[in-house]
């Protein structure tokens, strides 16, 4: 195999490790990565997508692909091109997101032949609250790779048969998307070294950095991505709306998920 592409929405990284383990498995010449997390995200003229194994990893929210994702993939020029779905939800349920990506995925040109859900640490988990603690963990990313050893079997009767669209759960319509109100992680400004980081990390550029930390909680997309990245522990997500949250997840989530696969 000469080239396998890798795209990835990945705000704290759960994303983009599975997608990389299961990547490097396929023993491919050239690996191109495309993260389409940040904000600013764009494709070079030059950068079409044809007749090259792709992998799509995407995080769960609330049961469906985040729409940031979703515009992100709708930028890509792509032909015939065959595509891995990889759907990583924090250990509740990911529900219609994996249909809703194969439908996507199909809409701007790919061929999806198989996808696989995994589990990766909640976005909402902490160290007194935690939901799905460190996952991926090493017992995923085994699975990741007995999954790319699976592919590559899959791949080489595609190149000779073709490849066929796979089957994947989910329901159509899909469900509804949780409607939040205007809420956003804070900031404890006593450990605030003002380092901007928080800013760096978040996909949706709705953080602003002077003399104090600002967020446009209108425009935040509650990823967490500035909560889990912040080296001094002073972003805080601690809004009841989100407490609440967080304390059902602890409560009926306990049990361990594992990997599925569909191919």
């Amino acid at each position: 195999m000469k080239i396998v592409n890798l795209i990835y929405f990945s705000p704290t990284g759960t994303s983009k490790k599975i997608v990389k383990t299961i990547g490097q498995g396929l023993g491919a010449q050239q690996i191109n990565e495309f993260d389409i997390t940040p904000a600013g995200f764009t494709i070079s003229v030059n950068s079409k997508i044809e007749n090259e194994l792709t992998i799509i990893g995407i995080p769960v929210y609330s049961g469906r692909v985040p729409e940031q994702a979703l515009e992100q993939l709708r930028k890509f020029e792509v032909k015939s091109a065959p595509v891995v779905l990889v759907a990583v939800y924090g250990n509740r349920a990911f529900d219609d997101a994996l249909i809703e990506l194969k439908d996507v995925a199909t809409e701007i040109g790919f061929t999806p032949f198989a996808a696989a859900s995994f589990i990766g640490e909640h976005s909402y988990s902490t160290e007194n609250k935690p939901i799905a603690k460190n996952r991926p963990d090493e017992d995923d990313l085994l699975k990741a790779k007995q999954f790319a050893e699976n592919l590559l079997v899959k791949i080489q009767d595609g190149e000779i048969n073709g490849f066929e669209i796979c089957n994947v759960p989910g329901d159509v319509p899909y469900k509804k998307r949780g409607q939040m109100p205007d809420i956003a992680p804070t900031t404890k400004e006593e450990l605030c070294d003002l380092c901007g980081i928080c800013a760096d990390v978040c996909p949706v550029d709705v953080i602003d950095v002077t003399d104090k930390v600002v967020t446009n909680s209108e425009a935040c997309i509650r990823c967490c991505a500035c909560v889990k990245a912040c080296p001094t522990f002073a972003r805080i997500f601690e809004h009841p709306v989100i407490v609440d949250i967080t304390n059902r997840l602890v409560s009926n989530c306990k049990e361990r998920k594992e990997p599925e696969f569909f191919i």
